[in-house]
């Protein structure tokens, strides 16, 4: 049987243009298209969770800026603090000119290690939100100018109480929009709503500080007029507006601190001052400067504390907040990489599942076309018999050449291809059995005939040896060897059936003696000549049979496919270590393409078919060349014709040197029923000799006529109409 192509077809031209054309996704290899195919969700997969890392890393670093600026705020209220104390100090050392300035110095050097522990926090903390870039910046520009204040104050050139008040009430201003600033971060509701609590409680603080030192500054000039007035009632308007929006920003753990913490006689104390003050409008004052600086500082002092823990309770909700940012990032990232790890791993194992289980059935599929499949399909060719068991015990032997036990689709196709592998065997099986039995078959009718040949040859025998009369026995020479060509074809049967057709010889045989033994079968041995024929050169003994059989059918095809008024040359010549038969005829010939047709033939046996019966020659040489590694090839004749050339190799050939030596045979022979006498064309040679000499001689009314040769017809009209006799 056939099994098709084990490779690829190569493309033509347009093929290849063709090929060009086209995407070369689709040559590409599974591995790569799998990778393909997991790149983009991979890489999707990827981006997203970059991007979400990416948002939860800003969320984790906004809450720890947030924690940071919170912090920050601490030291901006402290600072406030201090700097209000300065303010208040600056301007009770220019309302007394004979006071020293030992109490504004001290409070000097305490406000400037607040300044540079704010400058230090501030520095750590580095970029800021553009909420608080602008805040931040105005305090750093104003607390630079803090030293020339200062200066003026000290030397009390021109410096009234109101103004050192004012120039110290803008930069109070700029620290007290820091928390308003804050409040304005994003983040989480109730933190959010903590800040702008703090900040609203900061403005009250803020205002309550402007308020002692508006007083302090009225008070000291004698009397409170319009525009001083104005200016404290507006910081009791600020308190009370900063302490409603407190209340409703506030939580109540917030307004509880408050209330409890400033609360009490101070309260009402600095509530009375404050009325006090609003009555004496254009009059002389009820109270003292010192009075109310001390009530209303009282208050201030209450709403410190307050401040204090308020600030640090919104720096343990910031810390809080920043924690479960940061832990809320953890998590996600770590979900976020495990899910990205699970699934690229999934995917990878996936991938790497389908790629074994493609790459499996690619290489069994290939294993099987390119080597498995023709193995068993020549194993079953050349097999002798199928076996007891038949072809299903062939077909049970049979091992599944792609091993896959997945279910899915490539497993489908590893079992379909396993069953057509199967059948492919069984096909190869059943052909060899009906081989086994055509062979067996041809043996068998050979056989028979070839019984039936030889017992006519001995029958014919007895006769001539009887006979006297010169025409009759002619005639019986001509039956003799019309039974000795029949015989050959017997013997042609056998070949081709896989069988030996005679008994071996012991005696090895001259290669003239095989040339004349090989022309005595042949039907118009007439027209055969020999040419220059080494008689020094033997053919073993074990090829004898064998090589006088083939040259016999390469002398019968040359006599039949060549004219009749033409002669056949036979040479036999030594060339080193071979021996070199020749057969020329002087036919028409045959062209390139019949030449390689049957050169092709002559070099691998054919299998017993049709075509092998109408070429029975042929493919009876080939059988019989490839018995002893014989090269028989088929060549143009210069001249004209055909030649046929007949390498014997050394181990056929027994050179002078090497006579004497034991030959080993190179196959086992099977016996046959009946021997024929060596070299004799039909039972006995010296009676076809001198039948054929007696015939000579005789008158020519009484000379048995040669053999009419057929009419002569081109090889290529011939071959497919000659008997099975000849050799095509």
């Amino acid at each position: 049987m056939s099994t098709g192509p084990t490779t690829l077809p190569v493309l033509g031209d347009s093929g290849r243009r063709a090929r060009r054309r086209l995407p070369r996704l689709r040559d590409a290899r599974i591995r790569s298209k799998l990778a393909l195919i997991l790149v983009v969700p991979v890489a999707a997969v990827i981006a997203l969770a970059t991007v979400r890392l990416i948002s939860v890393g800003e969320g984790a670093f906004d809450a720890t800026r947030a924690r940071s600026l919170t912090a920050l705020s601490i030291d901006v209220s402290a600072l406030t603090q201090d700097l209000q104390a300065e303010r208040m100090a600056a301007a009770a050392y220019l309302a007394a000119p004979q006071q020293p300035a030992d109490a504004y110095n001290l409070r000097v050097r305490q406000t400037q290690q607040r300044v540079d522990e704010y400058r230090a926090e501030r520095d750590r903390i580095g970029e800021v939100p553009a909420a608080l870039r602008d805040r931040l910046a105005a305090i750093d520009d104003h607390l630079a100018t803090l030293d020339g204040t200062r200066q003026e104050v000290l030397d009390r050139r021109q410096m009234a109480v109101a103004e050192a008040v004012l120039r110290y009430g803008v930069i109070l201003t700029d620290l007290v929009s820091y928390g308003d600033g804050l409040a304005q971060l994003p983040g989480d509701e109730s933190l959010a709503d903590s800040r702008r609590a703090v900040a609203a409680f900061a403005r009250a603080k803020s205002s309550v500080a402007e308020e002692e030192a508006v007083a302090f500054t009225a008070l000291t000039a004698g009397q409170l007029d319009p525009e001083q007035f104005s200016s404290f009632v507006a910081t009791l308007t600020g308190q009370q507006e900063a302490l409603v929006a407190f209340s409703l920003a506030a939580d109540p753990v917030q307004r509880a601190l408050v209330d409890s913490t400033v609360s009490g006689d101070a309260v009402g104390l600095a509530d009375r001052v404050a009325t006090d003050i609003t009555r004496s409008v254009g009059q002389r004052p009820l109270v003292s400067a010192q009075d109310a600086t001390a009530a209303i500082g009282a208050v201030n002092d209450l709403m410190r504390w307050a401040e204090i823990q308020l600030q640090d309770r919104l720096l343990q909700q910031a810390d809080q907040a920043r924690s479960d940012v940061i832990r809320q990032a953890v998590v996600e990232s770590v979900l976020v990489l495990l899910t990205l790890i699970i699934a690229v791993t999934l995917a990878v194992v996936l991938a790497r599942s389908l790629n074994e289980s493609l790459r499996r059935l690619r290489e069994g599929a290939l294993s099987v076309a390119n080597h498995d499949l023709p193995d068993a399909v020549h194993r079953l060719q050349n097999m002798g018999s199928v076996g007891d068991g038949g072809v299903e015990e062939i077909v049970r032997q049979v091992r599944d050449p792609i091993q896959l036990n997945t279910r899915d689709e490539v497993g489908q196709v590893a079992l379909a291809f396993n069953v057509v592998h199967r059948e492919a065997v069984r096909v190869a099986a059943e052909q060899a059995a009906l081989r086994t039995s055509v062979s067996a078959m041809f043996l068998n009718l050979a056989r028979r005939s070839q019984t039936l040949v030889d017992r006519m040859i001995g029958e014919l025998d007895a006769i001539e040896r009887g006979e006297e009369d010169p025409k009759r026995l002619a005639q019986l020479f001509e039956l003799d060897h019309l039974a000795t060509r029949m015989r050959r074809n017997d013997e042609n049967l056998l070949v081709l059936a896989g069988a030996d057709s005679a008994v071996p010889r012991r005696d090895d045989a001259l290669v003239v003696d095989v040339l004349r033994a090989a022309q005595s079968e042949v039907e118009l041995y007439n027209r055969i000549e020999f040419g220059t024929v080494d008689t020094d050169i033997s053919v073993a003994a074990h090829a004898v049979n064998d090589v006088v059989r083939l040259v016999a059918e390469l002398l019968d095809n040359a006599t039949r496919f060549s004219p009749p008024n033409t002669t056949v040359v036979a040479d036999g010549r030594r060339i080193r270590d071979y021996v070199l038969i020749q057969i020329e005829d002087r036919g028409l010939g045959l062209t390139d393409e019949q030449l390689d047709s049957l050169n092709r033939r002559l070099a691998a046996p054919p299998s017993v078919d049709v075509a092998a019966f109408r070429l029975m020659g042929l493919a009876v040489v080939s059988r019989l060349a490839s018995r002893y590694g014989i090269r028989v090839e088929l060549r143009r004749n210069v001249e004209g014709g055909t030649v046929a050339q007949v390498t014997l190799p050394a181990a056929t050939v027994v050179l002078p040197t090497n006579r004497g030596r034991e030959q080993v045979l190179t196959r086992p022979r099977q016996p046959m029923a009946v021997e024929q006498t060596p070299l004799a064309p039909a039972g006995h040679a010296e009676q076809f000799a001198s039948a054929a000499t007696s015939a000579a001689t005789l008158p020519d009314q009484w000379r048995t006529p040669a053999p009419a040769p057929t009419q002569w017809q081109s090889p290529l009209d011939s071959r497919d109409t000659a008997p099975a006799v000849s050799a095509g």
